[in-house]
């Protein structure tokens, strides 16, 4: 099983390799943005992070376990954060092996800047992992947190 700082490290690395051989010149681009992992953290056994990629931004999961392995690529499996459940896709990789997403944005074009883009990404998964004992903050629509409309 890969070690998290070793999957972090094959996330980055395929999808900049990804960029740089299938994206160029491609309007879904955004050429303000770079690819990066942040906000990783370790929960029930998992390394979860936040890919940004400058054609979107998912949330990343390596499992705990190799029994996801045998789940087959495109399922989708349910993984209960402390904040809500969320559903994710099943994905296989040579160099990375199998990880989970979920799609946070699905475009990034909106997006002016790297560093918006993080702090949207970090506030996210802040949001995701709110302490179950404290009370629940309303969770906004994902427009309305990179916007900074609607409460929160």
């Amino acid at each position: 099983m890969t070690s998290a700082p070793d999957f972090v490290d094959a996330l980055l690395a395929h999808f900049v390799q990804v960029q740089e051989q299938h994206m160029q010149g491609l309007p879904i681009l955004n050429p303000r943005l770079s690819v990066e992992v942040t906000g990783c953290r370790d929960f029930d056994g998992q390394q979860l992070c936040v890919l940004i990629t400058p054609w979107f931004m998912n949330l990343v999961a390596m499992p705990g376990s190799a029994e996801m392995d045998n789940v087959p690529i495109g399922e989708f499996v349910s993984l209960d954060l402390p904040h809500e459940s969320l559903e994710f896709t099943v994905s296989r990789d040579a160099e990375i092996g199998t990880y989970l997403s979920a799609v946070l944005f699905r475009t990034m074009t909106d997006f002016p800047d790297q560093q918006t883009a993080r702090e949207v990404a970090e506030e996210t998964m802040r949001r995701l992992f709110l302490a179950a004992d404290r009370p629940r903050e309303k969770l906004v629509n994902r427009r309305a947190l990179f916007t900074g409309l609607g409460g929160g």
